[in-house]
């Protein structure tokens, strides 16, 4: 039986989504480059409900969508090396609508990016006093020029000269021991944020404190690159969205819930269409 193309609404085959693309002309063409906001798996792993930004948004509207979206990517990794030539080559053959990108989060949050910005051996009454602030700001800066050179590789190398691209701010993590849980819980991972605030010492008072900083911070820069270039990027503030500690609307520290990734996705979904 032959596969019925107007039933996919996504595929990480580009044999196949050239096909959509000459197959559904009318439709939004979409690539989605990014990180586990993108990516998140379903917590049986192989099905389930839509678990992450992309599985929503494709839920939404029907696309021509190509999804090159890894869970643990670096803003700084998909824009260097084999990734960059691929998504250039890439914009460079479809007519590309929209490229959504996820990126940033695992840059300060990711191993030995997170724990690297914390002070050991302080005591004090200023949160501060617990981050490497140089640490961090130049880690911010290498995130802000990984977004600036993705600007300018749309600018010099898409097909479409009107291509956008869309991204997001995260939300305000929450900091718990909860980690990753699959399978009922057979396969249970460690968190992200919580045990390097502990192995410092960081009293527990300042942990959202210090959590917010960085999103805002990470926010700061994609907020300020969009003024700068609004017909090129859009950022959907996705800050302040799900409800700090709401177990509905987050299913461990650093991501949403299906029900979170959803509310997620309608933002990102309203910039697409702004």
């Amino acid at each position: 039986m032959p596969l019925d193309l107007s039933r996919i609404r996504s595929t990480r085959s580009e044999k196949r989504f050239g096909t959509l693309t000459r197959r559904f002309q009318s439709r939004q063409t979409v690539i989605a480059e990014g990180d586990s906001w993108f990516a998140y798996p379903p917590r049986a792993l192989i099905a389930g409900p839509p678990s992450n930004v992309i599985d929503h948004l494709k839920n939404m509207r029907r696309y021509n969508l190509l999804q090159l979206a890894i869970s643990g990517d670096e803003s700084v990794d998909m824009l260097t090396g084999s990734s960059k030539f691929r998504l250039i080559r890439l914009l460079e053959k479809y007519e590309v609508d929209t490229l959504l990108f996820s990126g940033g989060g695992n840059d300060v949050v990711g191993a030995k990016d997170f724990e690297f910005f914390l002070r050991s051996g302080v005591s004090s009454n200023d949160w501060r006093s617990y981050l490497y602030m140089d640490r961090l700001e130049r880690r911010l800066r290498m995130v802000g020029d990984s977004y600036r050179d993705l600007i300018d590789y749309c600018r010099s190398y898409s097909r479409n000269p009107d291509l956008r691209i869309v991204t997001h701010t995260y939300d305000y993590a929450r900091p718990d021991p909860q980690g990753a849980r699959f399978l009922g819980g057979i396969i249970d991972g460690k968190s992200w944020v919580y045990p390097y605030l502990r192995d410092v010492g960081v009293p527990r008072a300042f942990d959202q404190t210090i959590v917010n900083h960085l999103i805002d911070a990470l926010a700061g820069q994609l907020l300020d690159l969009e003024a700068r270039f609004p017909d090129t990027l859009r950022v959907a503030d996705t800050r302040g969205t799900l409800t700090p500690g709401s177990d509905k609307l987050w299913v461990n520290e650093i991501h949403p819930s299906e029900k979170g990734f959803r509310k997620i996705a309608r933002k990102v979904f309203d910039r697409m269409n702004a």
